[in-house]
């Protein structure tokens, strides 16, 4: 009988811890399922923080990418602005040279004239220089001629009233 009732014994034993085990399980159980949620709440949250996040990456890829486009397209707008102002100018500058080489030119060809007006000038007026010389060593000849001939004359008087009053 000591055997029975150590059977019994060790049954009732062995049932106790199981009931205890059972008790250890369930709160075990219970204060996994409460971590278990939690985790489960927390892996809620933060998937919803990482689909805001990526939400507010890609809005702010977005917005970047319209900002550039809209960069590049002012960016566009003002080298083309600043193409056609550099054409303006080269156009401007090609027309200032050909109006300055219209006017250099036109001044040539009026330099050029007055060359060929003060050249016929100066030869006409070495030509008449030269008749003005001709003209001068003419008439002084003329005269050096006249003068001689009234001191031959004059001699010739003054001989005869030296040769009437001796």
């Amino acid at each position: 009988m000591m055997r029975a009732a150590t059977i019994a014994a060790l049954r009732r034993a062995l049932e106790g811890a199981e009931a205890e085990r059972n008790v250890v399980r369930q709160s075990v159980r219970a204060a996994s399922e409460d971590e278990i949620a939690e985790l489960k709440a927390t892996i809620t949250a933060l998937r919803d923080a990482l689909e805001e996040t990526r939400h507010e990456g890609r809005a702010a890829v977005e917005r970047a990418l319209a900002n550039s486009a809209d960069e590049i397209a002012q960016l566009r707008q003002t080298a083309a602005a600043l193409r056609g102002a550099i054409e303006d100018a080269r156009e401007e500058h090609r027309q200032e040279i050909q109006r300055l080489n219209a006017a250099a030119q036109g001044e040539a060809v009026q330099l050029h004239a007055a060359t060929s007006v003060l050249r016929e000038q100066l030869e006409e007026a070495a030509f008449e220089t030269q008749a003005m010389k001709q003209e001068a060593l003419a008439s002084a000849a003329k005269e050096i001629l006249e003068l001689k001939a009234t001191c031959m004359a004059l001699r010739r008087e003054l001989d005869d009233v030296r040769g009437n009053a001796s």
